[in-house]
């Protein structure tokens, strides 16, 4: 039948990112998952309509002010952030190539390159139906049934760089000039789940054993192999975290140039550790069109903590969109000139492989009981 083009179809990709520990009975992500994705989608956008209007209602924004900081900017810095940004992700491919041969997959650390950047597109400019994750799954499991698999080694790359970023943020709250002054009501959230990581989601597993039994499904997923692998190799799980903290150097390092290049220079290199990571796990923990609003609503309040003018903090903010951008349009060009195919007989595989997933799934609730 020759071969089809791999449009990442959207009930497939649900039914994967609907995956073993995403559908643990957590009330509030519980109550988000039963959403449709349009409402999702709905939701998102709203939140971050809602955050970037406030800018200009209660924020003092002066546009000619954020237009005439953009115009001023020294672009070779700009060029210098964008390339040192599009690095790191080679960076993160090659921590997700060492997880994932820790389970079975020995695929190129170039293909798992594009598969980042791919991923990177799919987050920005195809938010209701495919997710970056997700799609990293896809390609990286195609054609092995091994789905589960990957999804649990895309976890673990993407619970790596959480944890950093949480421990980042916390560490700026308790010790930069922003936690005296930031809302009790975000603090709570980076301090809960900074404290979650480290301190309970080591012991799920072994608690989800003896409270619900080591048959329960839910049970069986936490002590899947592919966790296991990673729960007893500690080289592995140091190797990935100091990668990740030399991961998020190089944005902070992305940060302070793009501090230099609109000339704040009174801004001290420390803070940018106190108020990106802040930024980023704000970003995280708030549902959101890929962080719209909310980022630059957060990078504009962290910045005039620093006594930078509003309307710059903007600049700031959009800049660093424009980068992320970037990249997502890098993972376009990607995607459109990798020829990602395959053939009919895979995807008669990953669609029997989809069902399974589906019907596990399902029969979730008979098997809790």
């Amino acid at each position: 039948m020759g071969s089809v083009d791999l449009e990442l179809p959207a009930n497939e990709i649900k039914h994967l990112d609907s995956s073993p520990v995403n559908s643990l009975k957590i009330p509030l992500l519980s109550s988000w998952r039963k959403l449709s994705p349009s409402t999702q989608l709905k939701i998102k956008a709203g939140v971050s309509v809602l955050m970037f209007g406030s800018l200009f209602l209660f924020g003092k924004i002066d546009l000619s002010k954020s237009w005439q900081a953009a115009s001023a900017a020294n672009f070779k810095l700009l060029f210098l952030a964008a390339l040192i940004f599009l690095s790191s992700t080679f960076l993160n491919a090659y921590r997700w190539q060492l997880l994932a041969q820790a389970v079975g997959f020995q695929t190129s650390y170039l293909k798992l390159v594009q598969y980042c950047f791919m991923g990177l597109f799919f987050n920005l400019f195809l938010p209701s139906t495919v997710g970056g994750d997700a799609s990293r799954c896809y390609y990286l499991a195609k054609g092995t049934h091994k789905y589960r698999t990957a999804f649990y080694s895309v976890f673990m790359d993407r619970t790596m760089g959480i944890a950093v970023l949480f421990l980042f943020a916390s560490f700026g709250l308790m010790l930069g000039p922003g936690g005296s002054t930031m809302p009790l009501s975000l603090k709570l959230p980076i301090f809960a789940g900074t404290f979650f990581i480290y301190c309970v989601l080591p012991i799920i597993p072994m608690l989800a054993k003896q409270i619900l039994g080591p048959q329960n499904w839910i049970t069986r997923q936490l002590h899947h192999p592919a966790l296991q692998i990673y729960q007893s190799d500690k080289k592995l799980l140091l190797i990935s975290f100091l990668l990740s903290i030399f991961l998020q150097v190089i944005v902070v390092v992305c940060h302070v140039i793009i501090g230099l290049a609109l000339g704040l220079f009174k801004v001290p290199i420390w803070y940018y550790f106190v108020f990106y990571p802040s930024v980023a796990v704000l970003g995280f923990i708030t549902p959101s069109f890929n962080g719209i609003g909310v980022r630059e609503w957060a990078y504009t309040y962290f910045l005039s903590l620093a006594q930078v003018d509003r309307s710059l903090g903007l600049t700031y903010a959009i800049i660093w969109l424009s980068l992320i951008t970037l990249s997502s349009l890098v993972g376009g060009i990607v995607y459109m000139a990798g020829h990602f195919r395959f053939s009919a007989k895979e995807a008669q595989e990953v669609e029997e492989e989809m069902q399974e997933e589906l019907e596990l799934q399902e029969s979730l609730p008979a098997q809790s009981n």
